[in-house]
Formats: C-alpha cells, sequence, structure tokens
C-alpha cells in the first residue's frame, strides 16, 4: 500500500494516500483551473504531481511573481515525463510549458536557462514550432542578443504576425529603429497583414525619433491596414496621442482624442492627453481636461502634478496634491517620488516628512531604492542630514543602489561630513557596487569641504588604476580646490599646469579667492591673468579688489585693469556703510582683503577716519556681500521655557551645528533678546529646516525690507557716508 498522510481540519484528520480520493480531487481541480493554493496543498500531504498536471502550474507560478519556481517545475516535469501516444494531449513538454518557461528564463538574472532549454528544444523537434520559436525570440530580445534573434527568425521554417511583432517590439525597446522598420517592411512584402500590436510598436519607434513625419506615415498606414475595429481600439489611439505628444504635434494629438469613440477614451487615453498638454506647459487646457475626465484615477493625478513641477511651478503642485488627497486617492511610488521633487523646490519639508511616514509604516522606503534615493536627496539639500542617513541606514542592503550611494555620499559632502562620506565610499565594495564619476565627484567635494588632502589624492590616483574611471573636469577642479583651501596655492597651480586638460574659469577663479585668502599675490596674479583670457565679460565686482595692486609698481597693473573691466567708480556702488558692517562676522576675511590700508578692532575702526578709508570699507563689505552671493542676517525668536539652562544649552549647541551647515557664516544665541541671529547665504527655508531639527518646533518666515539710519532707498554720496538699502529676514519659531 502506497504511503498515507494526514491532514488536519477542523479538529479531525484526513488520511491522504496516492491514488485515493483527496488526491484524485486535488488532481481535478487542477486539470480544470490551475491554482496555486491545490499546488500547495499536494506538496504538504506529499502527495505525487503528475508531469502534465505539473505543466498547467508554470504559468501561474510566473504569473505569481515567481519565475524561479516555474523553471524548477519545469525541471521536475522534465524528469518524470513518460512516453505517450503520438496523438495525446498529455505529451509533455508541449509548446505551451516551453513558452512558460522560456517566460520564466527571460525574468532570469542570467541567459544561460535559456540556452540550455533552446538546445532541447532543437534535440526534442520543437524548433519548427510556431509557439515555441515566437516564445525563444521574445527570450533573446529580453537580453538585447538582437543578433541571435535575428539569426532564429531568418531560420523560422513558419512566422506568423506574433513572430514579426515579437521582433519588431524587441529591436524598439533597444532603440534599433531602422532595423524594426526594416522587419516591418519584410512583414508587408511576405503578404502579412498588420494588427494593432504592429502599430503600437512602430509609433513607439516614432515617438524615440520624435519624427512627426513617421508618425503621421504610420498612422496613415494604420488607416488603411487595420481592421475598423482594431483601428478605432482604445489601445492604438493611446498610442496615436502619446506619439503625437512627444513629437510636439499637440494639434494632432488633439484630433484623434476627439475623434475617438467613446469606448477607446479610457483612462489612459484621457491621461495621456492631459500628461501632454502639461509638458506643453498649457496648463488651463490640461486643468480643463483633467477636470472633465469621467474617472480619474491616481496616474491622472500624478501626471498633472509632474507637469507643474517640470514647469517649476511647485507651489501649484503641492497645491495639486492636497487636493488629491482631499479627493480620496492614495498616492503610488511615481506619486511620491514627483511630490517629493516639488517639496525640494518649494521647500515644504513639512509634506515631505508626512509623506516619508506614509511610506514608512509598510516599510515600502525599505525595499523601494528609488524612492530611498529621492527621501535622501531631498533631506540631504534641506540640511537635514542625520534623517537622511536614518533612511539611508534603513534600506536593506539587498535593495541599495549605485544612485542611492551617490545621494548620500553628496549629501555627507554638501555638509562638510568628509570622514563618514569617505568610510560610506569604502562600504560600497562590500555590496558589490562599483562608484561612477558622480560618486568621485561627491567624494571629492566632501574631501574639500573638510580638508582631508592625502585622503582626496588617495582617492584621486585610485580613480583610473583602481576603478577604471577616467577624471574629468570636475574631478581635477576638487583636486584645485582642496589644495587651495589647504593654503598649497603653488602646489595648486602646478597641479593645473600638468593636468591633461585645459582648466577653465571655475577652476582659476576657485585658486583666485584662495590666493585673496591667504595673500599669495604672485599666485594671484598669475590666476586673474588666465582667468581674463578664458573670460572676457568677467564683471569687476566678481573679481578681489584691484586697490591691492595699486601701490608701488602695480599702479600700471591696476590701470590696465581697470581700463579692461570698464570698472565703474566706487561711488555708484550704494553700499550702506554702519556700525554692525564694521564689526562683520566675517572682519578676519576682510581685513585680508584691505591688508595694509584698514585694520578693524572690536566694535569700532582704527586709522582715520577719511573718505578713502569709509569707501575701502564699503567696496570690501560690498565685495564680500557679492562674493558670496548676497550675505543676509537672519534673526529667528525661540521660546526657550523661560530661559532654562536645559533650553540654552540645547540651542547653543544646536548652532554648533548650523555653523557647520553649507552657506552659513555665523550663528549664535542671545539669550537677553530669545533670539537666534544667523549670518550667511544659505536659503531662510533651509535655516528654518536646521533650527526645527534643533529644537523640534515648527518654523515660520516673516520678511521685512528695512531702510538703513538715512531713511532713503536712493543710494547718494555725502563726504564721509553711504546711504543704500539692506534686507533682514526674521522667522518666527512658534
Amino acid at each position: 500500500m502506497g504511503r498515507r498522510s494526514k491532514l488536519r481540519r477542523g479538529g479531525r484528520a484526513i488520511t491522504a494516500i496516492p491514488g485515493g480520493f483527496l488526491h484524485l480531487s486535488l488532481l481535478a481541480s487542477l486539470r480544470r483551473r490551475p491554482s496555486l493554493q491545490a499546488h500547495a496543498q499536494l506538496l504538504l500531504l506529499g502527495l505525487p504531481l503528475p508531469a502534465p498536471t505539473a505543466s498547467r502550474l508554470l504559468r501561474p507560478h510566473l504569473r505569481s511573481g515567481n519565475p524561479s519556481a516555474s523553471l524548477r517545475l519545469f525541471l521536475r516535469v522534465l524528469r518524470d515525463r513518460r512516453p505517450c501516444p503520438v496523438d495525446s494531449q498529455e505529451d509533455v513538454p508541449d509548446s505551451r510549458s516551453f513558452s512558460a518557461a522560456l517566460a520564466a528564463c527571460s525574468r532570469h538574472a542570467s541567459p544561460s536557462p535559456g540556452f540550455s532549454i533552446h538546445a532541447f528544444l532543437l534535440k526534442s523537434g520543437f524548433a519548427s514550432d510556431v509557439f515555441a520559436a515566437n516564445s525563444l525570440l521574445h527570450f533573446y530580445g529580453s537580453f538585447g542578443l538582437h543578433s541571435l534573434a535575428r539569426n532564429l527568425f531568418d531560420e523560422m521554417p513558419a512566422r506568423d504576425t506574433v513572430s514579426f511583432n515579437t521582433l519588431i517590439s524587441s529591436y524598439v525597446q533597444s532603440c534599433c529603429i531602422n532595423d524594426a522598420f526594416e522587419v516591418f517592411r519584410i512583414m508587408v512584402e511576405s503578404g502579412l497583414r498588420p494588427d494593432g500590436w504592429t502599430v503600437t510598436a512602430l509609433l513607439g519607434a516614432c515617438a524615440e525619433l520624435q519624427d512627426l513625419r513617421a508618425v503621421k506615415a504610420v498612422h496613415g498606414v494604420a488607416r488603411r491596414m487595420l481592421e475598423p475595429q482594431v483601428f478605432h481600439s482604445g489601445e492604438v489611439a493611446t498610442s496615436l496621442v502619446d506619439a503625437y505628444v512627444k513629437c510636439r504635434g499637440m494639434e494632432l494629438a488633439r484630433q484623434v482624442f476627439d475623434l475617438a469613440e467613446d469606448n477607446a477614451r479610457n483612462a489612459r487615453l484621457w491621461t495621456t492627453m492631459v500628461s501632454g498638454y502639461a509638458r506643453a506647459q498649457e496648463f488651463d487646457i490640461a486643468q480643463r481636461l483633467f477636470h472633465e475626465m469621467p474617472e480619474k484615477d491616481t496616474v491622472a493625478w500624478t501626471a498633472l502634478i509632474g507637469g507643474f513641477v517640470r514647469a517649476g511651478r511647485y507651489k501649484e503642485a503641492v497645491v495639486l496634491f492636497e487636493e488629491m488627497e482631499g479627493a480620496g486617492f492614495e498616492a503610488d511610488e511615481a506619486t511620491i517620488v514627483t511630490v517629493l521633487s516639488a517639496c525640494v523646490g518649494y521647500g515644504n519639508i513639512d509634506l515631505a516628512k508626512r509623506l516619508h511616514c506614509l511610506v514608512g509604516h509598510d516599510g515600502l522606503i525599505n525595499r523601494n531604492a528609488k524612492l530611498a534615493t529621492t527621501f535622501v536627496d531631498m533631506y540631504a539639500k534641506h540640511g537635514c542630514i542625520q534623517t537622511a542617513q536614518e533612511v539611508f541606514s534603513g534600506v536593506d542592503d539587498d535593495f541599495k543602489t549605485l544612485e542611492l550611494f551617490n545621494a548620500m555620499i553628496n549629501g555627507l559632502a554638501r555638509c562638510k561630513f568628509g570622514e563618514k562620506a569617505i568610510a560610506l565610499f569604502d562600504g560600497m565594495g562590500s555590496l558589490g557596487l562599483r562608484p561612477d564619476k558622480i560618486t568621485f565627484v561627491g567624494v571629492l567635494s566632501a574631501c574639500r569641504h573638510s580638508g582631508l588632502v592625502s585622503q582626496g589624492f588617495h582617492i584621486f590616483d585610485s580613480m583610473e588604476e583602481k576603478y577604471g574611471v577616467k577624471p574629468e573636469i570636475e574631478h581635477y577642479t576638487c583636486m584645485v580646490d582642496l589644495l587651495a583651501r589647504d593654503g598649497q596655492l603653488d602646489n595648486a597651480y602646478i597641479f593645473i599646469q600638468n593636468m591633461p586638460i585645459k582648466a577653465n574659469s571655475v577652476m582659476w577663479s576657485s585658486l583666485v579667492r584662495a590666493c585673496m585668502l591667504h595673500g599669495n599675490i604672485k599666485v594671484r596674479k598669475l590666476a586673474e591673468e588666465q582667468l581674463l583670457r578664458l573670460d572676457p565679460n568677467y564683471k569687476p565686482e566678481n573679481l578681489p579688489l584691484s586697490n591691492l595692486f595699486s601701490e608701488g609698481k602695480r599702479k600700471e597693473r591696476t590701470a590696465r585693469m581697470r581700463k579692461f573691466l570698464n570698472h565703474k567708480p566706487v561711488a555708484k556702488t550704494g553700499i550702506s556703510v554702519s556700525a554692525t558692517h564694521t564689526f562683520h562676522p566675517q572682519t578676519k576675511l576682510i581685513n585680508l582683503m584691505l591688508v595694509g590700508q584698514l585694520i578693524f578692532t572690536g566694535h569700532g575702526m582704527s586709522g582715520d577716519n577719511t573718505v578713502h578709508h569709509i569707501e575701502m570699507v564699503a567696496i570690501a563689505f560690498g565685495f564680500e556681500r557679492c562674493k558670496a552671493n548676497g550675505l543676509k542676517t537672519f534673526v529667528f525668536s525661540v521660546d526657550m521655557h523661560r530661559k532654562c539652562n536645559d533650553c540654552i544649552k540645547k540651542i547653543n549647541d544646536g548652532m554648533k551645528r548650523i555653523s557647520l551647515s553649507d552657506g552659513v557664516e555665523w550663528a549664535d544665541l542671545m539669550v537677553d533678546k530669545a533670539e537666534v541671529e544667523v549670518v550667511g547665504t544659505t536659503d531662510p527655508e533651509k535655516l528654518c529646516c536646521l533650527l526645527r531639527e534643533v529644537t523640534k518646533k515648527h518654523v515660520k518666515i516673516r520678511t521685512e525690507n528695512t531702510v538703513s539710519e538715512a531713511g532713503s532707498a536712493t543710494s547718494q554720496q555725502t563726504k564721509g557716508s553711504f546711504i543704500g538699502t539692506h534686507f533682514l529676514w526674521r522667522a518666527q519659531v512658534e
């Protein structure tokens, strides 16, 4: 007697034996409708599964997203198969099981299993079967093996429309457009009639070419050769509209849309039209069409939101997303990625964090590298580097990608965490990831921002030797800036001279600024000459003060420079000079600029307060403002809980963190006023985000435009001062 198995159901044991009632019932169920649940019951009971029945389970396993299980089951079919009569329907494997197995091979990491099945097809006599041969064409096309696919296609004794469609689609997906149209020509000459799949594939090829004339030609072919019900179907209409949209033929796309029958106007067709108008930045028409949609879905909302984001209209994108949530639609991955781009542009960190919580509940962000990359990039750009690191660390190692590492390394570099960026760079190899040129730009930027000279050169030298990445101008610029920031100006100049590529204006500007800071007039002179040759339109306010060369033998050079740059008189600058300006957070830097002519001490100014000296103060402060892209003062009112010591310490520690941020020159807490004063060039929204990270409070900005003491916004000159306008940003912490 066969082996008995017991299945406990409802508190009592059911005995199942091979060939028994339960076994035969499950097999009959599988023959009628293949079910993974019935297969699981057979495995649980240890009952045998005949090869013909097993072959019916290949497709269900494939549809469930488990191609490996489908391949293992196919191998079992080959192992357990038995000879059957020639006309028997139970003979396996057949063309359908081969097709399912090849579809599973198309999703495998390597084409090797497919090669083995191709060899078995040749050996077993199925090579002439059109159904199996078409599956082989799809397999080779999915791996981009077009030469093998074309050889197989040419050797096929019989070909049908599916054979041509499969080869055309594989060519289009690999951007082999000419080959796709060549196969279509052979199809027409062989007397086969194209169907909807043929036209859809050809329209995709035209869209890749962005050739409007080609789209019109395919449109005409479709009208002449397709059956009326096929031509007026939703698939063909959507493909036509999509092709016209991508070729910027919105009027023709609208004509196709208006002529489409009601059964062809599905949600996808409406969404394609809305997306087309949004891409063309015709938002009034796009929104009107969107509101006319009979049934909206998340894809349609995302298409319109994405149009606003691409146009830089971030606020409207955020408002539209809030309307989408109010209408009861749930955001999917594509929607979240699109809205996060709007959050970065609009500075809405609160919405970004809410989206983070939304995708964090089900663990989606830990398994989705694209989504995690977007969050890491967004948090890093807003200065929330610790939150960005938490997102990065939460992603499983199996799902981490090169793009995710690049976003995290660049974020650490931007926030001056050089050693952490290098450690992350070194850890990429353990996951089998090789850095690219973007990775090296990020890690070298981290080295230059943190002053890690030796580590920077070690990484730079390993680019081509170890990783095979040829350095480009961005990498050389990082190295020059790294040396210049460290004060090695002579070495930086020698490095530029020995470079295999020509230096650009960005590189020379970096060297000029470093020379200004460190007082190296010799190298600075050489760098400025090269800079003027590369950029004749360089503005005088973007150069270091020419007055530093106004003594002795440098008077002649000063005159030539002023004449060459068409330098305007200082009296027209409109820069206000006051006591607050003389006690600037970067007084040391201004001293270096005015060395020998003006010295700052404390709150006052030593030396004679002559017009010349005041003019020099105005020039120096104005140049520093221009060089830093507009220095501003930010004043944040903070609630310190009656100025308790713990609060003061917490905010003071936070100010130290903010002072290390990119674009922040100086930050301090004024306890008596319960205010935080920050001086820098960074965006105020970013400062609010940084301050919120410290205080865990909501930050709201209120902007004021204040006028200097004289009360006049019109620049005018008196004997001892300048009058002008300056700006003060105030942010209220609630």
